[in-house]
């Protein structure tokens, strides 16, 4: 509920800025302004991006880190188990 009146309140005040540069600026301002956003939404993309890419990497090799301990565990008691049977 809170998410969806901050959404609200948001992007009412966009939209009187959106009105407010077209109506006192004209089109070369409301053309900087979509230039300036444009371009602050690709620098925020491609952060996302690279922490995107970073989440995926720190999970992977924490995968392979869990996998080779659980292999580690399988062969000392698989090792174990072998010098088991030969004592007994």
């Amino acid at each position: 509920m809170v998410d969806r009146i901050a959404l609200l309140v948001v992007g009412t005040i966009c939209a009187w800025l959106a009105w407010a540069s077209l109506h006192f600026g004209g089109e070369p301002m409301t053309g900087l302004v979509m230039a300036v956003v444009l371009v602050g939404y690709a620098v925020d993309n491609f952060q996302l991006r690279r922490q995107v890419r970073q989440l995926l990497a720190d999970s992977d090799r924490r995968e392979r880190r869990e996998r080779d301990i659980g292999l580690r565990r399988l062969m000392r008691d698989l090792c174990a188990l072998r010098d088991q049977r030969k004592e007994g």
